[in-house]
This record gives C-alpha cells, structure tokens and sequence, in this order.
C-alpha cells in the first residue's frame, strides 16, 4: 500500500528516526539499611534522606526530659496492622502482605493558621513524576475505622456521616503549582455503605497529570476537623515512586520505510507501509 504526504512534512517525517527515550528510576527505599521491625525517624538529627535524585526532609526535634518530635519524612519495616497506638504510627495498614522497607510522611499543623503543613520531595534537577504506591499507617486507619478520644470514628455510630481523608499531590517547576491528583485514602460518601472503604493493599497511583516537576508536594485533609485543625492523623505510607528524568533525553530508533522520491516533490511515498502516522508542519 502507498501512503502520500504533501512535501512540508518530509522535514519532520525524518525526525520521527529519532524519539526522546527518558531514563526511569524506581524508588523502592530497599538500598537503606534497618534492623528488623524498626524505623529512622531522623534521631540521629541529619535532617534528611537521599535516593537520588529524590531528598526527603526530616526536621527532628529533641525537646529534652525525654521528649521528641517529627515531622516531614521517615522510613520503617514495621508491619503490625493490628495496634491501633501513636506509638505504632510507622506500621504499615498493608501489614504481613507487604514486605521490605517503606517511607511514610507526617504532616505538622501550622498554629497560626490550623492549616496542615504540605511535605516536598526535592529532585536534583527535572523530572516527569509517573507513579507511586500509597497505603495507610495502621495507626491512621484503625483511628479512623474506630475512633478514639481525639478523632471520630469516620461513618459516625450509624455509618451514614460522609467522612473522607484525601491525599493531594501536587507537582511544582520553578515555584509554579501543576495538575494535582487526589487520593482518597478512605472515603464514606457513598449512599451505600457497603461501598465505604479506608485503604488497606498498596495502591498505585497515576502521576503523569503533574507533568515536569523539580519537586512534589504532599498534602492532607479529612472531613473530621476541630478548633485545633484536622483530627485524623497526618500520616500514610509510600512506596514505588517511578520518576522520568526529562533532562538527559537519549533516543530510540524508529525503523519506517524510505520515502521516495529524494529529494522529494510535492509528495512522498512510503513503499509498503500500512500503519498510522500523523504529521504536523511547524
């Protein structure tokens, strides 16, 4: 079969030889080193983690009198799904079906405001974010299937209450927010309750809506908010980031038969080609 195409694509038709290729890396945490059933929650005050291109930041803070706090990011192969206890916060709710090492992120809450503090990963450089898997901490979720003297349980005593804890992640480039693609880590708004669900499986998620980013922002919110800013803890687990590097583009070889005649007239010809090819002048 012969396929025609007017001359001012031939110029481009060429280029289709050669299409960027874009080096992916998988982020699966497994190159940190923990001892069994433990957790690095930024203790040893280095502020961070890297797994290039990628930095999570930790701000630890030891008040003293045996007290700490943190927040920003941290890393466990913890996997009790069964204790619902603050102190069991670096469990995954995936428990015994999951295995290795996984991040989690807490959230703090800017007093001023009452408004949940977002967490970024910085790349080094720019990179097209693809996918990730999410869960949640099994001290979130058994918070939120029962309750307990900071968070309501989410459906209420009838199971009817819409209640939903939402993840957002946003990308950013030079300062400027993209798409944003919301997670819904449990929701109870359906009209039929059987339907409600808090996430429990490692998820995957599609983030090829952000687009090009030099950094991703993670942010939570839940239905279940009170004077002091959201009740439902600000925290979930993740896995499997899969990030393009958009920077360093190589190329793939895209065999198409030769267009004659050359040089070319007011058509080209392709001998034998039976596909599809869209052509776009500049």
């Amino acid at each position: 079969m012969k396929k025609w195409y007017k001359k001012t694509a031939l110029a481009v038709l060429m280029n289709l030889l050669l299409l960027p290729s874009f080096a992916q890396t998988l982020h699966n945490f497994e190159h940190l080193s923990l001892p069994a059933d433990s957790f690095w929650n930024g203790s040893d005050l280095t502020g961070g983690f890297d797994s290039w291109p990628c930095y999570f930041s930790n701000n630890f803070v030891d008040w003293g009198g045996g007290m700490t706090s943190w927040d920003g990011f941290a890393y466990a192969n913890k996997y009790d799904d069964s204790t619902q206890q603050f102190g069991n916060m670096y469990s995954c709710y995936a428990g015994h079906n999951a295995q290795g090492i996984h991040a989690l992120t807490y959230m703090n809450i800017d007093w001023m405001t009452n408004e949940i503090i977002p967490n970024y990963i910085r790349f080094t450089g720019q990179w097209r974010p693809v996918s990730i898997k999410v869960t949640n901490t099994t001290y979130t979720a058994l918070t939120m299937l029962n309750g307990d003297a900071f968070s309501k349980k989410f459906g209420g005593t009838s199971g009817d209450d819409p209640d939903w804890f939402k993840l957002s992640i946003v990308g950013y480039n030079n300062g400027a927010a993209s798409d944003t693609v919301n997670v819904y880590l449990a929701d109870y708004r359906f009209s039929d309750n059987n339907d409600d669900y808090i996430i429990k499986e490692w998820t995957s998620i599609d983030l090829s809506p952000i687009g090009v980013a030099d950094s991703v922002a993670f942010f939570l919110s839940s239905s279940d908010n009170g004077v002091y800013g959201m009740n439902t803890p600000a925290l979930f687990c993740f896995d499997d980031l899969v990030i393009d590097d958009v920077s360093s583009a190589g190329n793939i070889q895209m065999k198409l038969p030769a267009p004659y005649p050359n040089p070319a007239g007011a058509f080209i010809i392709l001998e034998g080609y039976s596909g599809n090819i869209s052509l776009f002048t500049a």
